[in-house]
């Protein structure tokens, strides 16, 4: 199996390996492990301010290794990882498509509402564009936060 799995953050590298550790996945299963950076304002360098694209994917980058680390150690599952920039929907199916993935793995962080509205769901989005199955987790509710 050829499986792609989108990471954005700890938790839903966590959720993702998880998933992973539970439905089984065997040491034949080849994965790519996938950060994208959605471009943006921050992308252009100013002298005297941080550079966050940078920042971000060392971050991302360290989310990505721990998470193959922990495939390796729990599933004997040998991991790639990448991080590429572009529209998030887009860059997913065509790391799909150029792997000839069978399925891919997606958090969602569940939006609802006005927020849902306003920011969409990337997880809908790669729903329609990926050219495979398409797992979706339903990342765990912050606790902190109101709801009204």
């Amino acid at each position: 199996m050829k499986l792609v799995v989108a990471i954005d953050g700890e938790q839903s590298a966590q959720s993702a390996l998880e998933y992973m550790l539970k439905e089984k996945y065997g040491q034949e299963t080849k994965v790519h492990l996938v950060h994208v950076l959605v471009p943006g304002f921050a992308d252009a360098k100013v002298m005297g301010i941080p550079d966050v694209v940078a920042d971000e994917k060392k971050k991302e980058q360290a989310v990505l290794n721990h998470l193959a680390h922990e495939l390796k150690k729990s599933l004997n599952i040998n991991a790639t990882t990448d991080i590429i920039t572009g529209e998030t929907a887009d860059v997913i199916a065509q790391v799909c498509r150029k792997i000839g993935a069978d399925q891919v793995i997606v958090p969602s962080h569940a939006r609802q509402g006005f927020s849902r509205l306003w920011f969409g769901s990337v997880a809908d989005e790669i729903v329609d564009a990926a050219p495979c199955t398409v797992v979706v987790l339903k990342m765990p509710q912050d606790k902190t936060a109101k709801s009204h």
